[in-house]
């Protein structure tokens, strides 16, 4: 009962803050699959070792996938708009969720889950330019700076799918970036 309640809290924050759409689901129902985050390197992404968000930065699959297994729950979270003529707008709503996520895992901790933890859609975007790309530079923000879902290996397709959340790839004329926070 306290849990339910707590969880409605962030909702309501969460939707008081503009996101389009918010689900709780099983952490189970979160679908990991190697090959996302291959995806990383096949065709080698231009954040691939050069974002301290992305990889090799961050934990492997298989590592994530142990940590996951201590979760019960999570807080799927998508953003959606159409896009203008400026196709750049794309990386303006990604940087919202980036925002909301974070508010979302505060959120989370403040009433009780103290291992909330979250993770956006596409790569860290705080920085014009991130500190990775100079060996041995920590990162500017250390609090606020998430990888992406597909960074730890997260289907984010399959598991918003899964969730019943709308899902358009390609994208056409509507972007949705989804991200999640783990509880």
């Amino acid at each position: 009962m306290i849990e339910e309640k707590a969880l409605n809290a962030i909702i309501k924050k969460l939707k008081e803050s503009g996101v389009s759409h918010v689900v709780v689901i099983p952490a189970e129902d979160i679908v990991i699959d190697e090959r996302v985050r291959l995806k990383c390197q096949v065709p080698l992404c231009e954040s691939y070792n050069k974002n301290l968000t992305c990889p090799p930065n961050v934990p492997s699959v298989d590592e994530f996938r142990r940590v996951l297994d201590r979760f019960t729950r999570a807080i799927l979270v998508q953003m959606s708009d159409t896009l203008t003529e400026n196709r750049q707008d794309a990386f303006v709503l990604a940087n919202r969720l980036h925002e909301l996520i974070n508010l979302g895992e505060t959120e989370a901790f403040k009433v009780g889950f103290r291992f909330a933890m979250g993770f956006i859609g596409s790569c860290c975007r705080l920085c014009d330019e991130c500190a990775g790309v100079i060996p041995g530079e920590p990162c500017r923000f250390p609090f606020k700076a998430r990888p992406s879902m597909s960074a730890m290996g997260i289907d984010v397709i399959a598991t918003a799918t899964k969730a019943g959340l709308p899902v358009e790839f390609p994208v056409s004329d509507t972007v949705t970036w989804t991200g999640i926070i783990l509880l």
